[in-house]
C-alpha cells in the first residue's frame, strides 16, 4: 500500500470512529447525510470497497448510540450503492420545516432482503435489517436500524 493511501484511511478511520450526528446542535435535519468516499475510491477493487464501507457501518453504529438517548423522533440509515461507492453515504432525518416526508418512506421503496454478502459479513442482523432497493437487479441497498434501536 502507498504511503498516500495509508494516511488515506488512516483519516478515515479517524473520521468513523470520532462519528457524530451532535443533534444538541442541529433542531432537526432534513435527510442530512455525510458521505466516506467522495471520490469514489471504493469503486476501484473490493478492497477498497470493503474498507470504505467498514468506515461507513462504524459510523452508523456510533450514531445509533449516540441517537438512542436523543428523546425525538428520527430516522437513520445508511445508503450503499454496491456499483458506486461515491454515492453511499450516513443518513439521518427527523421532522423538519422544509416538508420533506418524515418518516421518508424507504419501506415503501425497497424490500427486506438477505444482505449481500459484502454487507452480511458487516451487519449485524440482531441489531440492523437490510433493504434492497426497487428491483431485484438493483445494487442499492439501506442498512436501516431494527426498531428496538430507535427512538
Amino acid at each position: 500500500m502507498h504511503l498516500a493511501d495509508r494516511h488515506y484511511y488512516r483519516e478515515l478511520t479517524r473520521k468513523s470512529r470520532n462519528y457524530a450526528v451532535r443533534m444538541d446542535k442541529k433542531q432537526w435535519c432534513d435527510l442530512h447525510h455525510d458521505h466516506f468516499d467522495w471520490d469514489g475510491k471504493g469503486n476501484t477493487d473490493r478492497t477498497h470497497h470493503v474498507r470504505h464501507l467498514n468506515a461507513l457501518l462504524r459510523a452508523l453504529r456510533r450514531a445509533r448510540t449516540e441517537l438512542e438517548s436523543y428523546g425525538h423522533p428520527y430516522q437513520l440509515f445508511a445508503y450503499v450503492d454496491l456499483k458506486n461507492s461515491a454515492d453511499d453515504a450516513l443518513y439521518v432525518h427527523t421532522p423538519n420545516p422544509n416538508g420533506t416526508e418524515f418518516p421518508n418512506p424507504i419501506d415503501d421503496v425497497s424490500v427486506l432482503v438477505q444482505a449481500p454478502p459484502i454487507l452480511a459479513a458487516r451487519v449485524d442482523s440482531k441489531h440492523y435489517e437490510v433493504r434492497r432497493h426497487g428491483r431485484e437487479s438493483s445494487s442499492i441497498y439501506y442498512v436501516v436500524p431494527r426498531a428496538s434501536s430507535e427512538a
